[in-house]
């Protein structure tokens, strides 16, 4: 079992990920450790360019800031939000199960491509969960 956290004594509280098999714990003052980890570990990209021509899309805004400083110097652009993270954890926490949310993120995602004329370059709705082989969507990736 992986920690996020290896400052946590034996008593204190853990909160755990949700996702079945992972088994990583994060400290329970910390839940914030907890929501970055389902969002870079078990869903698909939450953010995009929203430069017209570019198909970037990333799990962190502080990605977001790299690919625009480089891709995009001197254009002030934010991040693209796909879905609210906080959101879907929050569905997760109130005790829908975890496959729903996850396949309520994909539609999403997929609705979002559609609507920015990006289907072709976002085929790959999971992200890099697809590259590394981590896609639970009923999609073959290459």
């Amino acid at each position: 079992m992986s920690s996020a956290s290896t400052n946590a004594g034996p008593s204190d509280e853990r909160l755990r990920c949700p996702w079945p098999d992972c088994g990583t714990t994060f400290n329970l003052g910390r839940p914030q450790d907890r929501e970055r980890h389902i969002g870079s570990q078990h869903l698909p990209y939450q953010f995009f360019c929203t430069t017209p021509s570019c198909y970037w899309r990333g799990g962190r805004k502080d990605e977001f800031n790299t690919h625009s400083k480089k891709c995009h110097p001197g254009d002030e652009r934010e991040p693209g939000v796909i879905y609210d993270l906080k959101l879907v954890v929050g569905y997760i926490d109130d005790g829908s199960p975890v496959r729903r949310a996850e396949k309520y993120v994909l539609d999403f995602v997929a609705e979002r491509a559609l609507e920015l004329g990006k289907v072709e370059e976002w085929a790959d709705l999971c992200g890099r969960q697809a590259k590394i082989g981590w896609c639970r969507c009923d999609e073959q990736h290459d």
